[in-house]
């Protein structure tokens, strides 16, 4: 009787996961999936709490993975895969990363009180009501903090960490303030104060924590192989020797490096890569004109995708292109859309950031060589159109909650990252050749991504030797390539963007030969959105007739 009720209840399994999900991941809920009932509330962080996470979802994990009785249509099993994906994902990073006993940036982001400043979701007295109850609790947080980190941590991971929690406290004492200054509450300024205070006080505490590991630091980052290819396995569901993965990346990028080298030729003969992109550099808009012209310039793509029929756009609403917060600072250009439960605060921001006043000209100067025109353009598809800005919109209409909350890392970047090429390849910028520059060295990082996170994971391969391999590969000053290296010793999976893209691409050209004469790009793009960010391999049996399971 029991084991007929676990497999007939598939509805009720999801349901299950959802709501127990949100309990153990409250920040989560409230930051990125917009659901404020969830607001000011932080997760059990002690180790019976994580214990009893896993042992929960090994008990859902055996009851989920037994596929009730005539339920072979597609929908069902995508979702009953969706399910166990997710459970299976979770396990490997409580159990085989475990983030919170070997990475102090995990409460870092249980610090983000951001959600209560950059979103208009209720009053501001009401918000910074939720800011405070949040801000009492960060002491605790940093004390379970120091509890699991008992072990030695690897030196770039742990300095990254410091950074990352003396910028908090910039953040607290000057962005925080500055923008609940107009709260007009004596009382409500006067708690938030207190527990601000506090909240500092710990964040110094724990600095102080950190620092003090330093002398035990080292260099093991390394998760090994066979984490690696569970961490494919479970995340992206691509389950191949990390060797193949290797393989293909590097066919991949050796195939772009051609590209770019024939490209600049064409553009100068006899001209290096650095020679032509230096030149590039120099046509970008001044620090007034940032803004406005990349507002102008997404109306244009968002044309030519109506005209060229290559997606849907299914929203007459714009995203805003706005200066970056001071606040949210970290990187030159991202989108910030609502989660996709949020009712109230429903606007995406595109985010520029600007230089600042207090930089000397040849600074402003630097900064702004960032936004060449050419290299904007492709940030600005990958960003808005039609990379996330207009995913978030077709993601608004899947009608199912559960695919509207879980996302793949692949398949988010990757989509993003896909649609750089695909617009290229569909006549986007064809009158200059200096576009597909632009897209070439913005693959040639995600390339480059791709081959260090394997290589440092599972061959060995130093922080050293990753940079240069950046430099060489991605055409990056040291400074920055470094910086890139040392972000793939606590972020293993940022090969996601390029193997997202040749999943897409794969499941492109499969899709294709099935359609024939029939196939139609905005039809398989529209198809492929219509699902929310799943796993790609996932996707396979849904939208291919006969899926022989040659994924890459």
């Amino acid at each position: 009787m029991t084991e007929v009720a676990n497999k007939s209840s598939l509805k009720d399994l999801i349901e299950e996961y959802m709501q127990a999900y949100f309990e153990a991941n409250p920040v989560t809920a409230s930051s990125w999936l917009g659901l404020h009932q969830y607001d000011a509330r932080l997760p059990e962080l002690s180790r019976e709490s994580f214990a009893r996470r896993i042992s929960y979802l090994k008990d859902l994990e055996n009851r989920a993975s037994q596929p009730a009785d005539g339920e072979t249509d597609k929908e069902s099993r995508f979702d009953r895969g969706l399910l166990v994906r997710s459970i299976q994902e979770e396990l490997f990073h409580l159990e085989d990363l475990r983030g919170h006993e070997t990475n102090p940036m995990f409460y870092a982001n249980l610090l983000d009180v951001s959600i209560y400043v950059k979103r208009d979701y209720a009053p501001l007295t009401e918000r910074l009501t939720f800011l405070v109850r949040h801000l009492a609790q960060v002491p605790a947080v940093l004390e379970a903090g120091k509890t699991n980190l008992e072990a030695a941590l690897p030196k770039p991971v742990l300095e990254t960490a410091l950074g990352m929690y003396e910028g908090m406290i910039t953040y607290y004492e000057q962005d925080v303030a500055s923008n609940f200054a107009s709260a007009n509450s004596s009382d409500l300024t006067a708690r938030f104060d207190q527990a601000r205070e506090k909240a500092v006080a710990a964040i110094r505490e724990f600095i102080q924590f950190l620092k003090d590991k330093l002398p035990q630091a080292h260099f093991n980052f390394a998760i090994g192989a066979e984490k690696y290819r569970k961490m494919l396995a479970t995340g992206e569901m691509v389950d191949l020797p990390v060797e193949k993965v290797l393989e293909v990346g590097e066919r991949n990028l050796a195939d772009n490096l051609r590209q770019m080298r024939e490209v600049c030729e064409q553009l100068r003969p006899g001209a290096s890569v650095q020679e032509i992109m230096q030149e590039i550099s120099k046509h970008h808009p001044t620090a007034e004109s940032l803004v406005p012209d990349t507002r102008n310039k997404l109306e244009e793509v968002r044309q030519f995708l109506i005209d060229h029929q290559i997606v849907t756009v299914p929203s007459e609403v714009r995203c805003q292109v706005q200066e970056t917060p001071p606040f949210m600072r970290w990187a030159f250009a991202f989108m910030d859309p609502p989660g996709p439960f949020e009712t109230v605060a429903t606007e995406a921001f595109y985010y520029l950031t600007p230089v600042e006043p207090e930089w000397t000209d040849q600074q402003k100067e630097e900064w702004l060589t960032k936004f060449d025109y050419y290299t904007l353009q492709d940030v600005s598809i990958h960003e808005a159109y039609p990379g996330h800005y207009l995913h978030f919109l077709h993601t608004q209409l899947v009608p199912q909650p559960f695919r509207k909350m879980i996302g793949a890392y692949s398949f988010v970047e990757g989509y993003a990252h896909y649609t750089e090429q695909m617009m290229l390849e569909e006549g986007y910028g064809a009158e200059d050749l200096r576009y597909r520059a632009g897209q070439l060295v913005e693959a040639l990082l995600r390339n480059s991504r791709y081959v260090v996170a394997i290589k440092m994971h599972t061959q060995g391969m130093s922080v050293d030797e990753a940079t240069r391999f950046l430099m060489e590969n991605a055409f990056m000053e040291e400074t920055p390539a470094r910086s890139e290296a040392v972000r793939g010793t606590f972020d293993p999976g940022y090969l996601n963007y390029t193997l997202g893209k040749l999943l897409i691409l794969k499941l492109r050209e499969d899709y294709k030969a099935e359609q024939g004469d029939k196939f139609n790009l905005r039809e398989f793009h529209d198809r492929l959105l219509a699902y929310g960010a799943p796993p790609i391999p996932l996707l396979r049996p849904i939208m291919l007739e006969r899926d022989n399971g040659e994924i890459l």
